[in-house]
C-alpha cells in the first residue's frame, strides 16, 4: 500500500518553505524602498537639471561662437560694416526690440504704394556665413520662437517676420545727438569688449537662461553674464507676455553688459 509523499515530507521540506516564504517582500517593506528610491530621485534631479542646463547653455554660446565668425566674414565683405537692420536706421524709427527678426517683415511704406517684399535683416543676412540656420536658434529656448516654427520659412521664405533666439545690438550709432544718427558700426572701431550679440530678449518668454545670458563680443569671445541682481527680469516685470519693453531698458541692459565685460 502507497503512503501519500505529504504524510511524509523529507528532512527539512518545512525548513524550506519556510525560508521560500520569508525571501519574499512584506508590504511595509516595499514602500520603504519605494520611498528611499523617491528620495534619492527627488536629491539627484536638481544637479541632472543643472548639468542638463550647463550642457545646452555651451551649445548655445558654440552658437554665439558661430555667429561671431559670420559676422567677421560678412564685415570681410562689406567693408568691415556689421549686418545692416531697419530697426536702428535712427532715433525716431529706433526699435531695438524688433532686433531679434531674420526679415524686415512685409513692409508696407508711406502713401498708396503697395507692401513691398521682406528682405533679410539685421543677423539674418549671415545666413549665407553659417554652416545651418539652426546656429540661430538657442537649445534653452521655451518662448514662441523654438527652431521647429520657423525652420521651413527660412528655407522657403514667408511675407511674416522672422525671428531668431539672438538679439543683435545693431550696426548702426543711435542717440540723442542728431550727428550721431545713421553711423554705421566697424568692427575695427569697437572695442573688443563692446557686445555686439546677446541672448534673446524681445519679450519675457524669449530670456533663454533663468540667471544671465550669453553675450558675443567684438573679438569674436563669448561669455556668461550672470544676473545676480535679476536686473534682465526687472527690466520685463512690467511688461506683457507679448511685448516688449521700451527701447530705454535695451540701452540700459546693453550698457550693464559692456561695463561688465570690459
Amino acid at each position: 500500500m502507497h503512503k501519500d509523499p505529504s504524510e511524509n515530507p523529507l528532512p527539512g521540506s518545512e525548513r524550506s518553505c519556510s525560508v521560500r516564504a520569508r525571501r519574499a517582500f512584506t508590504v511595509v517593506e516595499l514602500l520603504v524602498t519605494i520611498s528611499i528610491c523617491a528620495l534619492l530621485m527627488g536629491l539627484l534631479m536638481p544637479g541632472l537639471r543643472a548639468a542638463r542646463e550647463g550642457a545646452l547653455r555651451i551649445q548655445c554660446a558654440s552658437n554665439m561662437r558661430q555667429i561671431g565668425i559670420a559676422i567677421y566674414a560678412y564685415a570681410f565683405q562689406h567693408d568691415d560694416i556689421l549686418p545692416a537692420t531697419i530697426f536702428d536706421d535712427d532715433r525716431e524709427h529706433y526699435r531695438p526690440g524688433e532686433m531679434m527678426a531674420l526679415t524686415t517683415g512685409l513692409m508696407t511704406p508711406t502713401g498708396n504704394e503697395a507692401p513691398t517684399p521682406a528682405d533679410w535683416d539685421g543677423l539674418g543676412r549671415l545666413l549665407l556665413f553659417l554652416d545651418t540656420p539652426r546656429a540661430l536658434y538657442c537649445p534653452c529656448h521655451h518662448g514662441e520662437h523654438p527652431w521647429d516654427h520657423y525652420a521651413d520659412a527660412i528655407y522657403k521664405g514667408s511675407e511674416e517676420r522672422l525671428f531668431c533666439n539672438y538679439h543683435f545690438i545693431g550696426d548702426t550709432v543711435v542717440s540723442e545727438v542728431e550727428s550721431d544718427n545713421g553711423a554705421r558700426r566697424r568692427l575695427f572701431q569697437l572695442e573688443k569688449g563692446d557686445i555686439i550679440v546677446a541672448d534673446g530678449m524681445r519679450t519675457p518668454s524669449d530670456l533663454n537662461h533663468n540667471d544671465g545670458a550669453n553675450v558675443l563680443r567684438a573679438d569674436g569671445s563669448v561669455l556668461y553674464w550672470y544676473d545676480h541682481a535679476f536686473r534682465m527680469r526687472n527690466a520685463f516685470a512690467e511688461t506683457a507676455a507679448d511685448e516688449s519693453p521700451v527701447p530705454a531698458r535695451y540701452e540700459e541692459i546693453w550698457k550693464i553688459f559692456n561695463e561688465r565685460q570690459n
